[in-house]
């Protein structure tokens, strides 16, 4: 709705009212258009791209302990008993999802995925883009009402008004005029009620960008923040090195460097889930289906011979086919 607004009322209003202003500009027409796409594009591909999930075992059996690695606390590995593995360090399960997600940094509903070690980067480019788009949208709506408010001087009834300097005599005529206002407490509330009035459309969106945009860019601070200092969300809000060195930490700029350069590690999921899975068939396994299901429930269980069943549940009491 609000992208409705811009494109389709502010910009045009402001090529008519203002066209040498910067919020007219073909610049930031152009720029808007560019921040739209990207914002939608790396919106998508946070929420598509595996974040760096961590494959679960699915055995009866406690894999074995890693060797000559650091066991337990933020920095260690911790067996994970929903999952069934050891999760490397600065990992973590998330509920929302229920899997171990590799670099864990934390669950955006709005995104509808886990932000991790491998769409990172995806997602502070997201929130880069949204936030400079917000700030563009919140600025044109601005000097739209600033317009308006500038305009609203020459309206019958909201122009200047005489300010306290005017001296009067004892009979009430005017004496001497010193100073004429154009700013007295009364006008300029007049003129800027009459400006918001006048334009109701562009301060509901101009206030609604205006809160987007003081709290996306003050998110995309906080990730730019932990990115130089080689943090995850996870790690600053529970205080993981606080008092403690950061082993991660290899400096700003190389920092910056590894979470937008560097080469995305290989995600540890499998291809093709519709892959076979083979079991182990040393055991006899019994496979039911309703019709067998209806057949045994229909027979009794004396009246089952005893040469012709080889196991019997004993969980149902039904013998196996």
């Amino acid at each position: 709705c609000a992208l409705a607004m811009h494109f389709g009322v502010i910009l045009p209003h402001l090529l008519q009212t203002s066209p040498h202003h910067w919020t007219a500009h073909s610049v930031t027409f152009w720029a808007s258009i560019a921040l739209t796409i990207s914002t939608v594009t790396f919106l998508w591909i946070s929420a598509c791209v595996d974040p760096g999930i961590l494959p679960a075992v699915a055995s009866p059996l406690k894999p074995p302990v890693p060797q000559d690695a650091p066991m337990g606390g933020p920095l260690g590995y911790r067996y994970c008993a929903t999952c069934n593995i050891f999760r490397p360090p600065r990992s973590k399960h998330c509920n929302s999802c229920n899997v171990c997600v590799s670099k864990f940094d934390h669950h955006c509903p709005w995104v509808g995925n886990c932000i991790g070690e491998r769409n990172h980067r995806f997602f502070f480019l997201f929130l880069l883009s949204i936030a400079s788009l917000t700030i563009i949208i919140t600025a044109s709506c601005l000097q739209i009402l600033l317009r308006a408010y500038a305009d609203s001087a020459l309206i019958p009834g909201l122009g200047p008004v005489l300010s306290d300097d005017s001296m009067t005599n004892s009979t009430g005529a005017v004496h001497a005029v010193t100073h004429t206002s154009f700013h007295s407490h009364v006008s300029v509330l007049e003129r800027l009620w009459y400006a918001c009035l006048s334009m109701p459309l562009v301060v509901l969106t101009g206030a609604f960008t205006l809160v987007c945009a003081w709290s996306l860019t003050s998110l995309t601070c906080f990730h730019a923040l932990i990115i130089s200092l080689s943090q995850t969300t996870n790690e600053r809000v529970r205080g993981v090195y606080f008092g403690t060195a950061n082993a991660a930490d290899e400096g700003c700029c190389h920092n910056w460097g590894l979470a937008l350069c560097s080469r995305r590690v290989e995600s540890r999921l499998p291809p093709d889930f519709s892959q076979l899975v083979v079991c182990d068939n040393s055991t006899d396994e019994t496979i039911w289906n309703s019709q067998d299901i209806m057949h045994a429930t229909a027979t009794t269980a004396p009246a089952s011979s005893p040469s012709s069943v080889s196991r019997t549940n004993s969980a149902s009491g039904f013998a196996p086919v």
